[in-house]
């Protein structure tokens, strides 16, 4: 490492704690869910396992609050609960193959050496898409802060790094970029977020995400006997327009045994396939389906761990304006892990991880509840805002049971999670959430069909701002909340028409922060 580089290390960590030391006591800032110490986070990256550690990455601007020319910040776990920040991993080199970004990507062992495979961008142009400005007048930005860019094919290359001090500090590979340009002869949209897997032939395969112009969005499928000469296949899959976009980012694929799993995120809600996977083509089931209900969730990333459970977490974003979280000096969080699987069906099954369970602190709460139409029921003693909340419900001719949290003692402001038993929908409303001004209040919707005398099993994972919904084990909704009144902490349980009875239990959720205790 070079000084001038360890130099951009270190004023970018610089940075970072002198930020850190400004933002304590923010009520909006999640305290359970996993981000940086200061300013911007966005997707996931290289999640792993090595040395008794787990291993998250992520995309990181470490000098302002907002998008920017990413490093990879890092943190480390022992037991996926409890996490400490780590020194960041890597910065981008002015003026070089990654001089405008050291974007998303993973991290693979080989050989007992972890391999950083990310795609670097060389430059990016300030410009909207709506402009009809020549190339030679656009503005480059290779550093600081941009609203509107667009992205040229061949900034766009795949590049290495190592680490030989269990992925504490990283080394660029020399002869970067190891995948230099798109394939030959190809018109693509996009060309970036390496994904990558071991088969049986004891070769490296990674998938990356692009759009095949004029086509859709497509996840091109690479092939290498050692990280470092790699050999384009074909796509494994190209999607329809309509129905996934013309550009994916952040491809994932996942073997769940009887069936592969693609993920992609095509600038809007991820989504994915569950299929078949024969001689290195993907063919899907079924029309693409929405991963995440809510309106904040992206660019999800995952890991098969060492007992062979797939754990993903996913980008959350912000939902208010540029000009708050810029003004707050943090921007987003990761989510919590959540157990990717296929049901006895074949269905997919997402469950928050067991290891969250670690982050109880005081059982609040309980007890078996009745419910009756018109006789709302508060758990006075269940009042919090970093909280998880476990609910299972069995209706008796009740046409919906709702709960509020961050319900102030007025009931002026609250966020309400309701489940329509004659729609089968189940529906977050926030427009009751805030006083905060140009705050996302829209409300997130999504269909939870039950069988015959499935009872409706939810739990929320309420931590501040963020805000997670598990659905009987098949349906997450991530959303944003940002109360306004410092006494908006209650809960209450309701039902319209006949009647219900609840099994309710709540605690209060500690942080995840081994190194930040001041944030408990």
């Amino acid at each position: 490492m070079s000084a001038s580089y360890a130099d951009i290390l270190a004023r970018a960590n610089a940075a970072v704690a002198e930020s850190a030391a400004q933002i304590a006591g923010d009520p909006q800032r999640p305290v359970y869910h996993l981000m940086t110490a200061a300013n911007w986070i966005n997707d996931p990256n290289g999640p792993c396992y090595f040395a008794g550690y787990w291993h998250m990455f992520f995309q990181h601007n470490p000098y302002i609050a907002d998008f920017g020319p990413m490093g990879w910040g890092h943190a480390r776990s022992p037991d996926l609960a409890h996490w400490e920040h780590c020194p960041i991993a890597i910065m981008p080199t002015p003026g070089d193959y990654d001089g405008a970004g050291c974007w998303s990507g993973s991290v693979v062992i080989q050989n007992g050496i972890p391999y950083m495979l990310y795609s670097g961008v060389a430059d990016m142009t300030l410009w909207s898409i709506d402009d009809d400005i020549p190339p030679s007048d656009r503005q480059r930005i290779p550093q600081g802060y941009y609203h509107e860019f667009l992205l040229e094919i061949d900034q766009e290359t795949q590049c290495i790094a190592t680490s030989s001090d269990n992925l504490e500090t990283w080394d660029k590979y020399p002869a970067n970029p190891v995948i230099p340009a798109i394939p030959e002869g190809m018109e693509l949209i996009g060309f970036r977020d390496p994904y990558l897997w071991t088969e049986a032939d004891g070769r490296w395969y990674m998938l990356l995400g692009s759009g095949l112009k004029g086509q859709g969005g497509a996840a091109l499928l690479y092939r290498s006997a050692d990280l470092l000469d790699w050999e384009y296949l074909h796509p494994l899959f190209i999607g329809e327009p309509g129905e996934s976009g013309i550009n994916w980012e952040c491809p994932n694929f996942l073997d769940l045994g009887s069936k592969h799993m693609l993920v992609v995120s095509p600038h809007g809600r991820p989504v994915y396939w569950l299929g078949d996977y024969v001689n290195h083509k993907f063919t899907p089931d079924a029309s693409p389906r929405r991963l995440d209900w809510g309106d904040v969730f992206y660019a999800p990333n995952s890991l098969r761990d060492p007992d062979g459970r797939w754990l993903m977490w996913g980008w959350m974003r912000e939902a208010r304006p540029r000009d708050q979280y810029a003004a707050a000096g943090w921007a987003s969080c990761l989510t919590l892990p959540r157990e990717i699987a296929l049901d006895c069906a074949g269905n997919l099954q997402v469950k928050p991880a067991e290891e969250l369970k670690l982050l109880r602190q005081d059982r609040l709460f309980a007890d078996d509840i009745s419910l009756s139409a018109g006789a709302p029921h508060n758990l006075n003693d269940a009042r919090g805002d970093r909280l998880e909340i476990s609910l299972l419900v069995r209706a008796d001719h009740c046409d919906s049971v709702s709960i509020q949290f961050r319900r102030s003692p007025d009931g002026e402001q609250f966020t309400q999670l309701t489940y329509d038993y004659q729609s089968g929908s189940l529906c977050l409303q926030r427009d009751k959430s805030t006083d905060t001004a140009d705050v996302t209040v829209d409300a997130c919707q999504c269909r939870l069909a039950l069988a015959d005398a499935e009872p409706l099993k939810l739990t929320l994972y309420l931590d501040n701002s963020a805000l997670e919904v598990y659905a009987n084990d098949r349906i997450t909704m991530t959303s944003r909340i940002y109360p306004s009144r410092d006494d908006a902490l209650g809960l209450q349980l309701a039902c319209a028409s006949g009647s219900a009875k609840a099994q309710v239990a709540v605690w209060r959720m500690g942080s995840i922060w081994r190194d930040e205790k001041k944030r408990t």
